[in-house]
């Protein structure tokens, strides 16, 4: 694999329906140093589950509405040249079985995991691109991003010397809440311990909402399933309960447990926001939002926050806008 290839890799589902148009392109533009760029579509409903029923969540004609109007979203930026690739994941995909058996297990084929969110998207988007490293987005990410700076870049920038790091990632949150330089940190709720490096914090978590990954390192630590996991999850499928596990809790369990980490980087040039909730008022507010974010203006409540706090979006779009960040 070419060291000096990058492909930016996005994720849409029929969730993303409504907002992907606004989205999606700013994350494309954002990363000009991309040599590809591929978007995985996720055709697939989601299985019942024990906590997660489709026939009340997410009902049927509706499903095929919003994954038909996806799917055209999809085409329409390879026609405008935003990617050079899509690739769709359908109901009994053959890339399944191979997806399943080099990530987790090859009984492990479900498409989404227990709580409904995405299962087999990752995987694909992991494997799909033909590049060492790859950087991923869900559809629904907001990024804040300086002009002239990339921070994929800032990242391939510190990898020599992080060894133990498989994914990167910006900060998730908006700077400017820390009292002192060390009470940084790339929030003010982290759930896990960080180790200050130099560049960033290094984390036991790896979260899929965005990431950089290497494959070369991620490889050959695969499946992630495996010793004792191997017994405890065939035991969970078979009394459906907590099965299939999320993505992000088979990388945490797998890698976070032999000494790997993600690199969260401390530059406040780039950061992230997330939506939590995706109502009525989200989506008014959305324009707004994109265009404060892409400014590096926000609440001054939603700094060290992750989550994007609607309320608080809501009275400052309603005012002047504040000056810009120093």
């Amino acid at each position: 694999m070419n060291d000096r290839d990058l492909t930016l890799q996005i994720n849409l589902s029929a969730g993303d329906a409504a907002y992907a148009e606004q989205t999606v392109p700013l994350l494309v533009r954002a990363h000009p140093e991309a040599t590809r760029r591929l978007a995985v579509v996720d055709g697939c409903r989601q299985q019942r589950t024990r906590i997660f029923d489709p026939a009340t969540r997410v009902p049927e004609e509706a499903f095929r509405q919003r994954l038909g109007r996806v799917r055209a979203l999809a085409q329409d930026f390879l026609q405008r040249g935003l990617f050079d690739e899509i690739a769709v994941l359908e109901p009994g995909d053959a890339r399944f079985p191979a997806l399943a058996r080099k990530y987790a297990r090859p009984w492990m084929t479900e498409t989404h995991d227990y709580g409904g969110c995405a299962y087999m998207g990752y995987w694909a988007a992991l494997e799909l691109p033909r590049t060492r490293f790859v950087v991923h987005y869900d559809a629904d990410m907001l990024l804040h991003q300086d002009p002239g700076f990339s921070w994929t870049d800032e990242a391939r920038s510190l990898w020599a010397g992080q060894p133990r790091a498989i994914f990167a990632i910006p900060r998730i949150s908006p700077p400017g809440f820390a009292a002192s330089p060390e009470a940084d940190g790339p929030s003010c709720h982290e759930g896990r311990p960080t180790e200050r490096v130099p560049g960033g914090w290094l984390s036991d978590w790896f979260s899929t909402r965005c990431f950089f990954v290497d494959r070369a390192r991620l490889d050959p630590l695969l499946p992630l399933v495996r010793g004792w996991g191997v017994a405890e999850f065939g035991l969970r499928r078979l009394i459906d309960r907590g099965y299939p596990p999320g993505p992000e809790a088979l990388l945490f369990r797998s890698l976070g447990g032999r000494g790997w980490r993600t690199l969260n980087l401390a530059s406040e040039r780039a950061w992230l926001l997330h939506p939590t909730g995706k109502d009525a008022e989200f989506h008014r507010l959305l324009p707004g939002m994109l265009a404060a974010v892409a400014a590096g203006r926000v609440p001054a409540a939603q700094r060290g926050h992750a989550d994007l706090r609607i309320p608080e979006w809501s009275e400052f779009l309603a005012g002047p806008p504040p000056p810009p960040l120093p």
